[in-house]
This record gives C-alpha cells, sequence and structure tokens, in this order.
C-alpha cells in the first residue's frame, strides 16, 4: 500500500536546452515518447526550427538569452515544471528506456538523483560509457556551475541511486564529428575561464570546492581543445592547491594519461603509483602502469599486470569500451612475445 497523499503515478517531464538543433532534435524527442509525460525545451537564441520542431511534439517551449552558463540555462528550463521528476536531455541524444521498469523505480526511491549509463558514440574512437545525474526530482535539486554543471540539493544533500541500463540509459552521440567536439571544447574553455576568473576576483571568500572543480573543468576542456600543454599546467595546478581532494585524484588521472601521449611513460608510471596510494581501484592503476610499462619495453611486466584487468574504468567513473582493453591486451602480448616496446 502506498503511502497516505502520495500520487498512484510519479509524473516525470524531459527537460532540455537548446539552441539551432534542427538536425537532431525531432530523433531525440521521437525516443521519449512513451517514456515522459512532459516535455520542457528552453531555446537560448535558435535562428532555425527548432523551437517549431519542439513545439511540433508538444513541448512546453521557453525562450531566453545564452548567458554562457549551463547551469543557469538548465534551471531556466526547469521554471513552471510541476512534475515529480525531471530527465535531463540534450538535444543529441536519444533515450532508451524499459518505461514501466522506470516508473517503478520512480514510485520506490527514496533518491533525489538516479544515475543512469551514457553512452558516448564517437566517429574515431571505441564507445564510451559513464553515470550522470539524468533524473532527479525538481523540488530537491537545481544545477550549479557554468561547464560541466551538477546537480547540487536546494536545502540538503541529495541521496543518489543508480538505474540499471536495461531499465535506462542515454545514446549520446554530440561527438560523431571531431570537429564538432573540438569546437564545444573551445567554447566550454571560454566558459570555465570566465567562472575561474569571477572565483579569483571574489579572493579568500571563493568556494574552494567550486574552485577546484573549475579549475579542472577548464584543463579537460583544453584537453578536448587540443591545448594539452595548457591542460597540463592546469592539472599540475589542481595538484598543487587542492591535495587530498577528488579533484586532486582526477587531476592526476587526466594528467597521467597526457604524459602517456606525450611519451613520458616514466612519468605517467609515477603518477600510477600516486594514484594507486590515493585509493583508486588497483585495475585502473594497472592499466595505465601497463601502458607505460610496454612504452619502456617491459613488456612481459606489462602483459603480468593487463591479464587482471577485466575493465576499464576511469577516476570520472567513465567505463572505457571492452574491445579497447582487448585490443590493447592483443598488442602487448604481441610485443612481449618478440621483446619489443610498444611504439618503439
Amino acid at each position: 500500500m502506498k503511502p497516505m497523499g502520495r500520487r498512484s503515478r510519479e509524473i516525470l517531464a524531459a527537460t532540455m536546452i537548446v539552441k539551432n538543433e534542427e538536425a537532431v532534435l525531432a530523433r531525440c524527442l521521437t525516443s521519449l515518447q512513451g517514456i515522459v509525460d512532459e516535455i520542457h525545451v528552453h531555446d537560448t537564441g535558435s535562428t532555425d526550427a527548432t523551437p517549431d520542431i519542439a513545439a511540433e511534439f508538444g513541448a512546453v517551449v521557453t525562450h531566453g538569452p545564452w548567458t554562457g552558463d549551463f547551469a543557469a540555462a538548465r534551471n531556466a528550463a526547469l521554471e513552471g515544471c510541476t512534475a515529480d521528476w525531471a530527465l535531463v536531455v540534450d538535444a543529441d541524444d536519444q533515450v532508451v528506456a524499459d518505461a514501466a521498469a522506470l516508473r517503478e523505480v520512480l514510485a520506490n526511491t527514496g533518491a533525489g538523483v538516479l544515475q543512469a549509463e551514457v553512452h558516448n558514440i564517437r566517429e574515431y574512437a571505441s564507445e564510451s560509457a559513464f553515470l550522470s545525474g539524468r533524473v532527479f526530482r525538481p523540488r530537491w535539486a537545481m544545477w550549479k556551475g557554468k561547464v560541466h554543471e551538477q546537480l547540487v540539493g536546494r536545502t540538503k544533500s541529495l541521496r543518489v541511486e543508480s538505474v540499471p541500463s536495461h531499465v535506462l540509459h542515454v545514446r549520446h552521440s554530440g561527438y560523431l564529428s571531431t570537429t564538432d567536439a573540438r569546437a564545444r571544447s573551445e567554447r566550454n574553455v571560454g566558459i570555465a575561464q570566465a567562472q575561474l576568473d569571477e572565483l579569483v576576483a571574489q579572493g579568500p571568500a571563493a568556494d574552494p570546492v567550486l574552485l577546484a572543480r573549475t579549475i579542472l573543468d577548464l584543463g579537460r576542456s583544453q584537453v578536448g581543445a587540443g591545448r594539452r600543454q595548457d591542460a597540463v599546467d592546469v592539472f599540475e595546478t589542481v595538484r598543487d592547491l587542492f591535495p587530498g581532494t577528488p579533484e586532486w585524484v582526477r587531476a592526476t588521472d587526466f594528467l597521467a594519461r597526457q604524459v602517456l601521449v606525450a611519451d613520458m611513460p616514466d612519468v605517467c608510471l609515477v603518477l600510477s603509483d600516486q594514484l594507486r596510494a590515493a585509493g583508486t581501484p588497483a585495475m585502473y592503476c594497472d592499466w595505465l602502469a601497463a601502458q607505460a610499462l610496454a612504452r619502456l619495453g617491459e613488456t612481459e611486466t606489462a602483459r603480468q599486470l593487463l591479464a587482471g584487468v577485466t575493465e576499464v574504468v576511469d577516476t570520472t567513473g567513465l567505463r572505457h569500451e571492452p574491445a579497447a582493453l582487448r585490443e590493447l591486451k592483443e598488442l602487448v602480448d604481441a610485443l612481449a612475445t618478440t621483446a619489443r616496446p610498444l611504439f618503439a
């Protein structure tokens, strides 16, 4: 029996922010049919048919200027929404769900945020997946952060749970084009830098957690924009200023991968040891160290490390495609047989 006064059916609304998305929006909205009760689309200045397409699907369409603040735009999309739950969607997403099972979860959970798997579909790289807070109670949560925005509690901390992939997952195709991905990263560099400037101007009054996340976001965006040396400098800054924090761990992880790409395997080994000491899962540290060892010619040791790695999940929760791990193992096996270093 349900508690007195509780709705027999939780109302679920999709909320999204858009600008000039006519090429992909209909596909996204079609995927929502039969899953959500309402669709709220906040347009930030489209000059194409995006608002008309949204209206054709019965969406509530609101308009506002783009201010360079993703959290502000996502919060604007929630204005006027009275649903029990919000499903945050991007125009280049496709939502895959067992609608009945999802409703059962919503009716019985005490969580404020539900994480769902997001599968990144890429043009020239393996598919990857990560958990993201995609379903939440609007009365309990709001968005914070100009770039790489996050859900925070309105009055108290939020309980977070995960939804099984067969109940709900999202396929995100925003990075199909390398050119588009770099352009988005360049945009995010500017947003993160603007937020960082604002925080620095606040001096000691600045929120240290937000400051650490903003600097880290700047580095991540610089990687996507191809500014690798700038990113390395930023990750080092996070490590210097915020030791012992989750941001330090992620900055160390990102830095390890950048120095690996730059063919500095000895530095990567040091960083992988630091991650291990900080409590990062052993399989991920072994995956990093094995690549560094293979580049140094210690292919047999690398093979032994990789033998125990069954999945690769980085410090942000991103799960790498299993096929990429299999290919790495096969390559290191071949190199160990011939005693050759990786990329000799």
